[in-house]
C-alpha cells in the first residue's frame, strides 16, 4: 500500500507539470482602429470600413534578429476559389527602433480579405507573423 500511495503521488506530480505547464509568450500582429498606446490601449478588430485607418502592432517577444523587417500585404477576392485571386498589394520594408515591437497604420479603399506577412529581413522565405483583415464598404 505504502509504494501505491507514492506511485500516486508522483504521478499527480507528473501530470501536475504536464497539465500546468506554462506556454511561452508568441509572437503576435493586433489590428485596430484607434492608435496603441499605454493611455488607451486598443480596440482589438479584425473588421474595418472602407477608407478607414488601420491600425496595426507587430510584437515578438524574443526580439527580430535584424532591425529591418519587410511587410507584405496581398488582397484575396472572396468571390474566387482558395487557390485563385490573390492581388499583391503593399510591400514595406521599416526599420526597427524596438527589437519587439513595431507599430503603424495604413489605409485600404477596397472590400476584401487582406493577409498581411511579416519577415525577418535575412529570412524573406518563411513569414514570422501572418494576419488576416477584413474591408467592408
Amino acid at each position: 500500500m505504502h509504494i501505491r500511495n507514492i506511485f500516486i503521488i508522483f504521478a499527480f506530480i507528473f501530470c501536475s507539470f504536464l497539465l500546468a505547464g506554462c506556454d511561452r509568450e508568441k509572437p503576435a500582429i493586433l489590428f485596430s482602429s484607434t492608435p496603441f498606446s499605454k493611455e488607451y490601449g486598443y480596440t482589438p478588430q479584425n473588421t474595418f470600413k472602407k477608407g478607414e485607418k488601420i491600425y496595426y502592432l507587430l510584437y515578438k517577444p524574443d526580439e527580430f534578429k535584424t532591425r529591418l523587417i519587410k511587410i507584405q500585404v496581398f488582397r484575396k477576392d472572396a468571390s474566387k476559389s482558395e487557390f485563385w485571386g490573390y492581388e499583391y498589394l503593399y510591400n514595406k520594408t521599416a526599420e526597427l527602433q524596438n527589437k519587439k515591437l513595431y507599430t503603424d497604420y495604413f489605409i485600404i479603399n477596397k472590400a476584401g480579405y487582406y493577409i498581411f506577412q511579416i519577415f525577418e529581413y535575412t529570412n524573406t522565405l518563411k513569414p514570422v507573423l501572418r494576419g488576416i483583415v477584413q474591408v467592408v464598404d
